[in-house]
């Protein structure tokens, strides 16, 4: 397990700077992201037909060979469904490497089955939640979204207890990177009740994380932060933990952090 969970921190690093990067590269730019209302299915279309083709000419046969009849991930993610998300983030080729759940606010109940596929049927060592800065589903629980369709309500409704903690202090901005580390939390601890067998076994270990791509941390845009592993919320002590011995001092220092003092 150790070894699983220092390859994610150590490819987060080398991920984390590139993104960061890039996105400097797309802000001196204008970004490329500009035009995407303007995009037709057809262009859509042709952008996903040929970036499969790219895929395919870029990868021999033996790529595939590996994983042809089993899946071998060593975790299992759950994160938003939002389009500035994805697996990249902490792995630069998750294929075969990374089980990803999805959907509105990275909420455990609403994919348990598939978290559970993930956790007794793969094994994987590491269930890892990432929240991300500037949630629209967190964003909207703060709000009245009473407009919204009904099945966008009913996966909102949700994170009425997450947020339960938040007072209405401070700017809306800090209210919403608050209230996303409190969803991160009420997930985690779900989780470490739901698979208590596995974690006081050491054998799983529930990872809570917000995917950083403000630099509201402070550490750089594109920063997978870690705020939380099994119900550990106090940096201090996440640095100490065991799940953490075969990470540096220095990349500790810097993507042990959060804004609250847990729940």
């Amino acid at each position: 397990m150790k070894k699983a969970f220092v390859l994610f921190l150590a490819v987060s690093g080398m991920i984390s700077l590139a993104l960061g990067c890039a996105f400097a590269s797309e802000e001196a730019h204008g970004g490329h992201h500009a035009a995407a209302s303007s995009v037709t299915p057809a262009d859509a279309m042709k952008m996903i037909v040929d970036g499969n083709n790219d895929f395919v000419t870029h990868h021999a046969a033996e790529y595939f060979k590996e994983y042809a009849t089993a899946q071998h991930p060593f975790v299992t993610m759950i994160t938003c469904s939002d389009a500035r998300v994805h697996p990249t983030v902490f792995n630069a080729d998750p294929v075969d490497h990374v089980f990803v759940i999805r959907n509105v606010g990275n909420q455990i109940q609403n994919s348990c089955g598939s978290i559970d596929y993930g956790i007794y049927h793969l094994h994987t060592p590491v269930l890892l939640i990432i929240g991300h800065t500037h949630c629209g589903a967190v964003k909207a629980a703060m709000g009245n979204y009473i407009n919204e369709s009904p099945c966008i309500i009913n996966e909102l409704n949700g994170l009425h207890l997450p947020l339960e903690h938040d007072n209405g202090q401070g700017t809306f901005e800090e209210r919403w990177l608050l209230n996303v580390e409190r969803n991160v939390d009420y997930q985690v601890n779900f989780c470490i009740k739901k698979y208590a067998d596995l974690v006081k076994s050491g054998k799983l270990a529930v990872v809570g994380t917000v995917y950083d791509f403000i630099d509201a941390y402070g550490q750089g845009k594109g920063r997978l932060v870690i705020t939380n592993i099994n119900g550990i919320t106090d940096p201090a002590m996440i640095k100490q933990d065991p799940h953490m011995s075969m990470v540096s001092d220095q990349l500790k220092n810097t993507i042990v952090t959060r804004k609250t003092k847990g729940m």
